[in-house]
């Protein structure tokens, strides 16, 4: 059931500068946690959860080895505490670090070593908050590159893959990250007898492999992963912009048939940005390099969009909007698509650069973790004074602008139809879908791993405005909405694992291509679910609350599938109305005048699939442990 909006309203866009400004000085990203006498906090990337509640924790541990990582969690084990994994930055948005007001929250911020290179076997072996930026980097100096990358670098290598984080192509084993991991070490819970805390080590052939190369961080805490490494080669890349009306029937032939192709579709304008990436010899001559996402920006200009876009709002300039799409379109169009040939800018295509310059882009993070307030001049843990310098466009000490990051994946069979579908809902009025960036369409490799895609799959990204005040409406939310439960209901999509999505989580577990057997290894390495939390316990429908929270108001944030009229804002003319197409009818036949009771029956519920005891699980004196599965992984020094 869609939210809809009796009258008109407004839709943002603005066009963030990516300029470098190389005489602005530099602030160090806040870390993700901040702890004072009375308990820890723990942020996103961008301040605020999806709920807007607090994520709290008791206490936490920043170990810099893994003895140290042993020691913290034995003890966390012994007194029966909740523990949960976050990075340095942490840029997931949804509540996976949130570990509960009496939990240990551990950051990898310290933990974050290139540990050794294998030249011959071709491998790189990390701690589990290495940043991929000083990943590909350190491979890079090698003369090796690693296949896949999501295309920002400012996340952790244990991030990165426990989230099932991608970027575009059928090639080799995909874009999948976590397709790379041959090996991995894990510190979980051990019996009292072995300290209450093991390592135990994975390599490629092992069948527990598959269950933790996305584990959401439920198999216990991810010391060291080993990453499988290519020659480097570099990439080469061409763009086109084109009417969409074909779009459906050349999108599936594309991704399949260029390396690390994707697609940005234009559904407000009826245009198709085709960005045709290849793989190609370092000896082809280029030095290009992607500018995509965390170019260091100054506050001044990140203020000024965040405000232009908050008038725009208020103004209900849609057609305005609608111009500075188009504008912001033909200027990534024309201009590189999101890469430069080298220092001098854009020349021309094809432009070929290296692959680990080419597959990600970032830098206004920094490569290694700094003190919060390193200038006092400048910035620090609360404020940044001089508007000159240079921070993420996300940084939480200022106003910055808030986004929807909305991903949804769905088999590869079905893209002709989806894309069909949301063209019946665009050409209703195009200018509802004038949001921030149209949607990114990059393809991932079917996968053995348990909550990996059992097909061939596309992913569908949709970045769009949000409000800081979760009572304010998004004009266009509905269309959105309607969008989102159409490829998910009828086409099964399911969300990434680290991006919004609310309600839309419920049930998605379920449809993971090997729920089973990743629960068994859980419950194997994790019997008594101290690795886990509310929201994963609610994912896979162990225990705890269901991925939506009813309440007044609630759909207007994603915390709810509206049912009713209070879930929305009645008073604000915004009711609980079915889809505007016809065929969603088939699948919300609820009416205003449906109780919610009556509902009920008709929503799919998630499933259980195992509870845990409701006696004291620490009253027998062993915790099983894990099959013991450790070997040492064999790697030259770096």
């Amino acid at each position: 059931m869609a939210m809809r909006m009796g009258l008109s309203g407004i839709i943002i866009v603005v066009l963030l500068s990516f300029t470098l400004y190389l005489e602005a000085a530099p602030c160090s990203s806040l870390p993700s946690v901040d702890c004072t006498g009375n308990g820890c906090q723990i942020y996103n990337y961008q301040g605020l959860w999806e709920d807007h509640e607090n994520c709290m924790a008791a206490n936490s541990s920043s170990p810099k080895s893994e003895a140290e990582l042993v020691q913290v969690v034995a003890k966390a084990v012994k007194n029966k505490q909740k523990v949960r994994v976050v990075s340095w930055l942490g840029h997931s948005l949804t509540k996976l670090a949130c570990v509960g007001n009496q939990g240990l929250i551990i950051s990898t911020k310290n933990y974050n070593q290139i540990i050794s290179i294998n030249k011959t076997a071709m491998t790189i072996t990390v701690q589990a908050g290495a940043m991929m930026s000083d990943v590909m980097e350190a491979a890079a100096s090698q003369g090796l590159s690693l296949p896949a990358m999501i295309y920002w670098n400012g996340v952790s290598a244990a991030g990165v893959i426990s989230t099932g984080a991608h970027g575009s192509g059928l090639i080799g084993k995909g874009s999948g990250v976590y397709e790379y991991v041959v090996g991995m070490r894990l510190v979980v819970p051990a019996s009292p007898l072995l300290g209450y805390a093991k390592v135990i080590t994975l390599r490629e052939y092992d069948e527990d492999l598959k269950a933790a190369r996305i584990s959401l961080g439920m198999l216990g805490v991810i010391s060291e992963i080993t990453f499988a490494l290519q020659p480097m080669y570099k990439r080469s890349v061409s763009a086109s912009l084109k009417d969409d009306g074909g779009l459906e029937n050349e999108a599936e032939s594309f991704l399949r048939g260029v390396d690390f192709s994707d697609i940005y579709w234009i559904p407000s304008h009826g245009k198709a940005l085709f960005r045709n990436i290849s793989k190609v010899s370092v000896n082809v001559p280029g030095d290009g390099f992607s500018i995509l996402l965390g170019t260091p920006t100054r506050v001044v200009d990140i203020e000024n969009s965040a405000a232009q876009m908050a008038s725009l709002q208020a103004n209900a300039a849609t057609q305005t909007i609608c111009k500075v799409l188009e504008s912001q379109m033909n200027t990534l169009a024309f201009n590189g698509s999101a890469f430069l040939n080298g220092p001098t800018g854009f020349t021309g295509y094809p432009i070929v650069g290296f692959n680990h310059k080419m597959q990600a882009s970032g830098g206004c993070q920094g490569s290694v973790p700094k003190p919060a307030d390193n200038s006092s001049f400048t910035c620090n843990s609360t404020s940044i004074v001089d508007k000159n310098t240079t921070v993420c466009t996300w940084d939480r000490r200022i106003d910055a602008i808030l986004l929807y990051d909305v991903e949804i994946q769905v088999r590869m069979s079905n893209l002709t139809a989806v894309i069909q579908d949301m063209k019946k809902i665009r050409d209703l009025n195009p200018e509802n879908l004038c949001d921030l960036r149209g949607t990114l369409i990059r393809s991932i490799k079917k996968s053995d791993a348990y909550l990996g895609h059992a097909e061939d799959t596309v992913a569908m990204e949709t970045i769009y405005y949000k409000f800081r005040d979760e009572n304010m409406i998004k004009w266009n939310g509905d269309v959105f909405e309607e969008i989102e439960q159409m490829v998910i209901e009828k086409y099964g999509g399911v969300m990434h694992w680290g991006k919004s999505g609310g309600h839309l989580f419920k049930g998605q577990a379920l449809r993971a291509s090997n729920i089973t057997k990743f629960l068994e290894v859980k419950m194997r390495y994790d019997p008594y679910g101290l690795f886990s939390n509310e929201w994963t316990d609610g994912l896979f429908g162990i225990e705890g609350p269901l991925m939506d929270i009813e309440r007044d108001g609630c759909a207007l944030d994603k915390l709810c599938k509206c049912t009713e009229d209070r879930h929305c804002a009645p008073d604000k003319g915004y009711f609980c109305m079915p889809g505007k197409c016809d065929w969603q009818v088939k699948w919300e036949t609820v009416s205003r005048d449906v109780s919610s009771t009556q509902l009920q029956s008709t929503i799919p519920q998630a499933t259980d699939v195992t509870s845990r005891s409701g006696t004291d699980p620490y009253a027998h004196v062993d915790i099983p442990s894990p099959p013991d599965t450790t070997r040492l992984i064999e790697v030259d020094p770096l």
